[in-house]
């Protein structure tokens, strides 16, 4: 049987993903926040980053426990949709839900969790036809002054350890079939450890990104 995801929302359009990484700045939030102002880019934010741009799209929580300490808040101060992959969380919670499974690489019909929130929403952004995908706060690795997050650490008892090495591992079969499915996907995270995406500068890809959609201007006669 044929498998087809029918949610194309944001076929052909530019969506940055913004993660929780310490080297997400306010210059790269502005940078994003004036782009989706003027329509050029679609935002989906991980996890507890909602709160730096409550303006995004998208606020996405992979687990209920994470839903559990942030819901309330994320109702009360964010203006987009809150989505997850988990059946508990959405049922409890009232979120809308993408079905998810726990494989690896990249779900062409449902999202596969990959360990971690992040990867599970980059697969969103394709399933819904995003081209191309920009990452930011997608460190994989601790700050110059051991920061795990842009913000402070989770509340007990969510998780803090950070299994870098594991996210890592699991992210290149992402990259793999995204390539593969010619979907461009540029990680504009500063220092990133994650390999498998070439790199930019977020402000350049998004202007990039608004200059290819302009008409070519003809030379005066």
């Amino acid at each position: 049987m044929t498998f087809e995801f029918r949610d194309r929302r944001w076929k052909g359009m530019t969506a940055v993903v913004m993660a929780s990484g310490p080297s997400l700045c306010v210059a790269q939030l502005e940078c994003v926040r004036e782009a989706r102002a003027q329509n050029r880019c679609r935002v989906i934010t991980v996890n507890t980053t909602f709160r730096s741009a409550p303006w995004a799209d998208v606020a996405y929580g992979g687990d209920t426990l994470w839903w559990a300490k942030h819901v309330a808040e994320a109702r009360k101060t964010f203006r987009g949709e809150l989505w997850t992959q988990d059946n508990v969380a959405a049922a409890r919670y009232q979120l809308k839900r993408v079905r998810g499974a726990p494989r690896d690489g990249l779900g062409t019909y449902e999202i596969h969790q990959n360990g971690n929130s992040g990867m599970q929403a980059i697969n969103l952004a394709y399933l819904w036809g995003a081209n191309p995908i920009l990452l930011l706060g997608f460190d994989m690795k601790e700050g110059p002054n051991g920061e795990k997050h842009h913000h402070p650490d989770h509340p007990k008892p969510l998780i803090q350890k950070q299994l870098f090495g594991e996210w890592v591992h699991k992210a290149r079969k992402v990259a793999e079939d995204l390539k593969k499915r010619d979907i461009r996907v540029t990680n504009c995270t500063s220092g990133s450890a994650l390999p498998w995406f070439p790199m930019g500068d977020i402000t350049k890809e998004l202007h990039h990104e608004q200059d290819a959609g302009r008409p070519a201007e003809t030379e005066p006669s």
